[in-house]
């Protein structure tokens, strides 16, 4: 019978069932390896899912990922918990609008589509309300566009940092305090996206991360780490261990805290630091997590190191500001003190600790007034603090009588200011108290000696006042008897003249010349007294209409010597006219007086408004009168203003050496002053300086003195007749 079995195919003759068993073979052992090459990857991969797990959970920054939709793809646990949730798994698919407030989630769904719209990162500072606790915060958001492997825009991941700390520091302090930052990031459900979350999150991550092998190796590291390592690329710093990059003492003891985190004790900011190629000290704020595989078997190390650097110099700078103001408190003589809205003790110098019966400053702390002095002085104290504190004004050097514990009086100036913080609320006061006993001592004495000074000027004054009535009295009571020698004199002379001999005669002449000198001298000290006794009220004088009338009465003495007098611009002043012309006229007549006998004599009048050097507000008139005479030696300056005073014989020039009295005193008496410049041979120069206007109460004053200085001298003259 036939056989039913089919023969194999063949082809040009051949058999084909070796064929196909030897193509199966081969296909089957091809699927093999490219399934043990997934294994492979699928491996490498889970490992870096965990370390990118790991270290995104780790992180204290919150990190999320968004959709093109701005929808939560992922969260880590800090931005969970932020979000008041326990899960990732409660927040994804979620957008901003179910969390925040519609004004913050649409602006923040604006920044993200114009952000993924533009390919543009975001990077700016803004504030935040927590929407679990209500607290107002400050952070440092980050958002990159997230890209596929083709570069299209997927999503949008976003790092917030929590800078509140900083903020408030940079404030008080102008110093940056970089605090942990909170960043949110999403992940993507593709792993390569997870690859590349990770690169880009790591290289934008202010802080320095780094991963380690066992061995101490660096097998990742971010454009901050590698700054602090000075490499340039990641490729100079991968394969390396510390000891590459530091000194030997400060790599041993970062191999020890590895070595402490490979076997499963983690290192939580801790704070190290090392030093740079100019010596200096670079502060790291460090955080080491044990870094494991997807079976937990650690494998190396994560490591996040944060710059702290001018933290740490800001530090430093306020623990030196606390030894200075240590160093102050304990040597300071004053007693200074601190205190709170309470009236508690805060804080007090020595000083103050001795003055409490004190030995160590600490005892001070949380105590009040209340608990060192009796009751009504606490009190005192008590309220006077509560009143600054409340209307936030000091109070400045108080005089205060206080008490020491042994019965000794003393005497303090007494200065409380509040304190306040950076938002200008009061939260205490610094009190300052300065012994001044020793002062009061001195101004009670020194007014005292005022108290016996004005009993001796009111003496002085008096002696003086009685002095000039004494010189007045006289001169006026000599004029009598002097006129009586003239006339007889006279008469003598006329009836007489043929019975007396030449001799008597010439006695006669000496005698009428000396009783003649003997008016003038007597005329002059009556001026001299009445400068301040027969002085009228001041008033506006015109000193040009003054000088121009001095110069008409000198006018036959003028041309008798053939001189001149230029009379410059002279200002209106408050004064006494008749003393005036009487100051002008004695000035110009010495000029011509004392002239050189070979030069025509020439006498300047000028005068120029200047300001007090005292009190500028207030106007002097610089009153020069300066001539070509024959001068005089500026060592008899002050000698040639007193009175009787004559650097001549009366046979050289005649006068009584009253004229520059009377001007000194008439210059005194109207609150202004007289001094020279002169040379022998080379003219003078006379300098008044007068105030230009005299003020109402002055002006009063020299009225009721007049007055009441003419009734006198009236009363004596009535008196004598």
């Amino acid at each position: 019978m036939p056989s039913n079995e089919v023969a194999p195919s063949s082809q040009n003759g051949h058999s084909t069932r070796g064929l196909k068993s030897s193509r199966g073979t081969g296909l089957n052992a091809k699927l093999a390896q490219e399934n043990a090459k997934l294994a492979q990857e699928n491996a490498q991969l889970a490992q870096e899912r965990d370390l990118l797990r790991t270290l995104f959970d780790s992180l204290p920054d919150n990190l999320f990922i968004k959709d093109r939709q701005s929808r939560f793809l992922t969260s880590n646990l800090a931005h969970v918990r932020t979000l008041g949730a326990t899960h990732p798994d409660e927040v994804i698919g979620k957008t901003d609008l179910d969390i925040f407030p519609a004004e913050l989630a649409n602006q923040y769904y604006g920044d993200e589509q114009a952000l993924m719209k533009s390919g543009q990162p975001l990077n700016r500072e803004e504030t935040v309300v927590n929407p679990r606790t209500g607290e107002k915060r400050w952070l440092q958001t980050t958002k990159v566009p997230l890209r596929d492997k083709n570069g299209k825009v997927v999503g949008v991941m976003g790092i917030n940092r929590d800078i509140t700390d900083r903020k408030q520091a940079e404030e008080a302090l102008r110093q940056s305090h970089d605090e942990l930052e909170k960043r949110i990031a999403e992940r993507t459900a593709e792993l390569s996206q997870e690859r590349l979350l990770l690169r880009t999150l790591i290289d934008n991550l202010p802080n320095g991360i780094y991963a380690k092998d066992t061995a101490g190796r660096k097998i990742l590291a971010n454009p901050a780490d590698l700054k602090n390592l000075r490499c340039k690329t990641e490729a100079e710093a991968i394969g390396k261990s510390d000891f590459d990059f530091y000194s030997r003492d400060i790599a041993e003891k970062f191999w020890a805290d590895d070595q402490k985190v490979i076997q499963g004790e983690p290192v939580i900011d801790r704070e190290e630091y090392f030093l740079n190629d100019e010596g200096e000290k670079h502060w790291l704020l460090t955080s080491k997590l044990p870094l494991r595989d997807q079976n937990g078997t650690i494998i190396g190390l994560v490591g996040i190191g944060r710059d702290i650097t001018h933290r740490k110099q800001a530090e430093e700078a306020l623990d030196r500001e606390r030894l200075l103001l240590g160093g102050l408190l304990d040597n300071i003589p004053d007693r200074i003190y601190f205190k709170d809205t309470q009236s508690r003790f805060l804080k007090c110098s020595k000083a103050v600790a001795v003055r409490l019966g004190l030995k160590d400053l600490e005892l001070v702390v949380g105590k009040t007034d209340f608990d060192f002095h009796p009751p009504d002085r606490a009190k005192e104290f008590y309220e006077d603090e509560q009143r600054i504190i409340k209307a936030g004004e000091p109070l400045i050097n108080k005089i205060e009588k206080q008490t020491r514990p042994n019965g000794e009086i003393i005497w303090a100036s007494v200065t409380k200011v509040p304190l306040r913080d950076k938002e200008g609320k009061v939260f205490g006061l610094v009190g300052i108290s300065r012994d001044i006993t020793k002062q009061k001592q001195v101004e009670d004495a020194l007014r005292s000696s005022e108290e016996k000074l004005r009993q001796f000027a009111t003496q002085l004054e008096r002696s003086n006042r009685e002095l000039q009535d004494f010189a007045y009295v006289a001169s006026h009571d000599l004029q009598e008897p002097l006129r009586k020698i003239v006339v007889f004199g006279e008469r003598l002379r006329e009836k007489n003249s043929e019975a007396l001999g030449p001799e008597a005669l010439d006695y006669l002449e000496r005698m009428q010349k000396a009783a003649g000198r003997m008016q003038i001298l007597i005329n002059d000290l009556l001026t001299f007294s009445r400068v301040t006794t027969k002085a009228h009220p001041f008033a506006p004088v015109n000193l040009a209409e003054i000088a121009s009338e001095v110069v008409n009465d000198l006018e036959g003495r003028i041309e008798l010597v053939k001189g001149r007098v230029e009379l410059g611009e002279l200002p209106v002043i408050d004064a006494e006219a008749l003393q005036m012309r009487q100051l002008l006229q004695n000035l110009i007549g010495n000029a011509l007086k004392f002239r050189r006998p070979e030069e025509p004599p020439v006498v300047k009048v000028e005068a120029q408004i200047i300001p007090d050097p005292v009190t500028p507000a207030k106007k002097l008139c610089r009153l020069t009168v300066s001539d070509n005479c024959i001068g005089f030696d500026e060592k008899y300056l002050d000698r040639i203003f007193n009175v009787f005073q004559r650097l001549h014989t009366r046979n050289e020039y005649e006068g009584t050496g009253m004229g520059l009295a009377i001007v000194r005193k008439i210059a005194l008496y109207h609150g202004g002053d007289i001094t020279a410049k002169s040379k022998p041979g080379q003219g003078s120069t006379f300098i008044l300086t007068l105030p230009v206007i005299h003020p109402k109460e002055a002006r009063d004053a020299n009225t009721e003195t007049t007055m009441n200085k003419e009734n006198h001298h009236d009363n004596k003259e009535n008196h004598r007749e």
